[in-house]
């Protein structure tokens, strides 16, 4: 149901300025899709919103890979509070100055933008974009895009950019088929934490040929429970090995990992 009753102001250059129904308020550019349904209906994936900020608490280390324009950085950010840090991942720089203003805005300075796409070396490489906000390292040929262009980035290691402060406690990853080239540093990570919750959105068939149930093994391997949300809004359920690796369809699974 869209609600456009909401306060919100034009700043120019396609961009509003809008308190999203979870509380802070967020720079919006409209030419992206996603910023567009956000503006729509105040919010984003609410099945993946609840559980999200369900589990932050004040303090945590919270890792956004893959941020986007910033909508689960900036709701970790409220709930962490400026005792907690959250470290956001975005290589699209068309997301960068909309994402530093809405943490502004709101008086987030414990968010920390990472402009780069992680992977498993350091330099450059290049994504895909399309429109003027998505994008991709790859994307299947079969899916026929509009507009879509190539944009250099900086691209790092995770382990490297944290540094000795590895422990963290909720990590959320949406990185459209660049998972299997973060794994490595991510595990490096993982094993310098305790508890951890990690949101994750599953979709092998972008991961350029890259096994999922090695992957997936590596979780159940360090004490990870697997969970899928569904987005009926229907309660998590467990999902198995099995099962991950019969997923070869178009559309994205939600997964909750846990590890107490």
């Amino acid at each position: 149901m869209f609600d456009l009753t909401r306060p919100q102001v034009y700043v120019g250059n396609h961009t509003i300025l809008m308190n999203l129904d979870a509380g802070p308020s967020m720079f919006l550019d409209l030419r992206d899709p996603v910023c567009m349904a956000i503006y729509l209906t105040g919010g984003w994936e609410p099945w993946i919103t609840g559980t999200f900020l369900s589990v932050i608490q004040p303090g945590m280390t919270v890792l956004d890979i893959g941020s986007h324009s910033g909508y689960f950085t900036l709701l970790a950010a409220m709930k962490t509070g400026p005792t907690g840090v959250v470290h956001a991942f975005e290589p699209n720089p068309f997301h960068h100055r909309n994402l530093l203003k809405s943490a502004a805005v709101n008086g987030y300075p414990h968010v920390q933008l990472h402009r780069v796409m992680l992977s498993d070396q350091n330099g450059e490489d290049t994504i895909e974009t399309w429109g003027d906000g998505g994008s991709s390292i790859f994307y299947p040929s079969m899916i026929e895009l509009n507009g879509l262009t190539k944009t250099k980035v900086k691209k790092a290691v995770l382990s490297e950019l944290l540094g000795t402060s590895k422990k963290v406690d909720v990590i959320k990853i949406d990185i459209d088929g660049g998972e299997p080239y973060i794994m490595d540093s991510l595990f490096e990570v993982i094993d310098a934490s305790g508890r951890l919750v990690i949101f994750m959105e599953y979709l092998p068939l972008l991961w350029g040929g890259h096994a999922p149930r090695p992957i997936m093994q590596r979780f159940v391997d360090r004490g990870f429970h697997m969970y899928i949300v569904p987005m009926t809004g229907a309660p998590i359920e467990p999902i198995t090995l099995e099962v991950l690796d019969s997923h070869t369809g178009p559309l994205h699974w939600d997964l909750l990992l846990l590890r107490s």
